[in-house]
């Protein structure tokens, strides 16, 4: 899946060596907040994103060719009290509220933004859990798309006589289709029609 660029992204990503940024947009119902990966609070899209640390990480970004529905998680920092009281606070502040992910590139010489932001990621925020590693404690912070996966709902695929004969009024490919369906039909496998076959002549005697 190719995803909308600008010409200042594609200049940056087509030079020898760049920089690259996440802004996340969590949309909480107390407010909105905005992280970014860079070490510096950054001015762009109109809003500020902090940059002080509390955006740690964010997993791999990637589509479905399915529909199904994809996760990222993000890794905040639990030193922020907000942060901690979002945690340990309601579900409903969080879950399934929207949250945005962008990618900018930087130029390397002067480390400013190349072109706008490219929006990679949009969905609804879903669950939170404090991860501890010895000494260390972050909040992890799943998030998810939107899913219409045929695969867990195949009857989205099908179609009737009436929407195929609209497109295309010659075939009756799906005539018999909602009859097949109601009326199915037994299929009688050779060793059991040979039985029954031998069973007959038995009777027959």
């Amino acid at each position: 899946m190719s995803l909308p660029t600008n010409s200042g992204f594609q200049a940056a990503a087509g030079a020898d060596a760049y920089g690259q940024l996440a802004l996340v947009e969590l949309q909480l119902r107390p407010g909105t907040v905005r992280y970014t990966n860079w070490p510096l609070n950054i001015d762009v899209m109109g809003q500020t994103w902090q940059g002080t640390g509390n955006l740690g990480s964010i997993s791999e970004l990637h589509e479905s060719e399915d529909g199904g529905a994809e996760k990222i998680t993000l890794s905040l920092s639990a030193v922020d009290i907000g942060t901690r009281a979002l945690a340990l606070g309601d579900p409903a502040d969080y879950q399934d509220r929207p949250a945005r992910v962008w990618v900018a590139l930087l130029n390397a010489q002067t480390l400013q933004i190349s072109g706008s932001p490219v929006l990679r990621f949009a969905g609804v925020m879903d669950q939170l859990k404090i991860q501890r590693e010895g000494t260390n404690a972050s909040i992890q912070m799943d998030c998810r798309t939107a899913s219409y996966d045929m695969r867990a709902n195949p009857a989205g695929l099908r179609m009737n006589h009436a929407q195929h004969a609209a497109r295309y009024p010659t075939e009756r490919g799906f005539e018999y289709l909602t009859s097949i369906i109601g009326n199915p039909a037994v299929w009688v496998t050779k060793w059991l029609q040979a039985n029954l076959q031998y069973m007959a002549q038995l009777r027959a005697r």
